[in-house]
């Protein structure tokens, strides 16, 4: 009987060339251009390294795309004696929220700063949707609610609260503010690993 470990290893391994596949048709959607096996094993060895060294790599291209088209975030289009697959409506929301979620990544550094990068906002009752959602996307960074609306993170993400502002229309809604100090910040401290 397998393991579960390597059971959920498996599934992880699915997801990230299935995650894969969704960026590259993400992308090929905005230009236009189309989805083939060939092509596709060039593209996914930025999400998957070993693709290309592991026994048919275009058979596994072609379950992610089998299970991407159950799970219904593609739809296959015969064409010419090929198959040319397309995002559905649901797919698309799919890979951008993996888009988004990427773009979310914050590099930390070697050395914390000293300083507190504080997140507070007042969104309206009536955005209540976006509200979630910026509270969702500060979660995903790693910011720590501290009081209601009052979010802390230890390292430099301004341009990404910077984009999220943007992408939701925030305004003047949400500030960033960074702070030497705040007051009890050990279990902060301690959340985040920093000496």
């Amino acid at each position: 009987m397998e393991g579960l470990e390597k059971r959920t290893a498996k599934k992880v391994r699915r997801r990230k060339i299935q995650d894969g596949i969704m960026a590259v048709l993400l992308g090929m959607t905005a230009i236009g251009l189309m989805f083939t096996a060939p092509n596709a094993l060039r593209l996914l060895k930025k999400f998957d390294p070993d693709l290309g060294r592991k026994r048919n790599p275009g058979t596994r291209v072609r379950q992610a795309m089998k299970r991407l088209e159950g799970r219904g975030l593609v739809v296959g289009i015969e064409e010419n004696g090929t198959t040319r697959f397309v995002l559905t409506e649901k797919g698309k929301r799919y890979a951008e929220r993996l888009a988004e979620a990427e773009s979310l990544h914050i590099p930390i550094p070697k050395r914390w700063d000293g300083r507190w990068r504080v997140v507070i906002f007042d969104i309206w009752e009536r955005r209540r949707e976006v509200r979630r959602q910026f509270r969702n996307m500060l979660k995903k960074i790693g910011f720590v609610l501290v009081q209601d609306s009052v979010w802390v993170y230890p390292y430099d993400c301004e341009e990404v609260i910077a984009f999220i502002r943007t992408h939701l229309r925030l305004g003047k809604g949400a500030l960033y503010m960074i702070a030497d100090g705040i007051e009890g910040d050990k279990k902060l401290r301690e959340h985040f690993n920093l000496s």
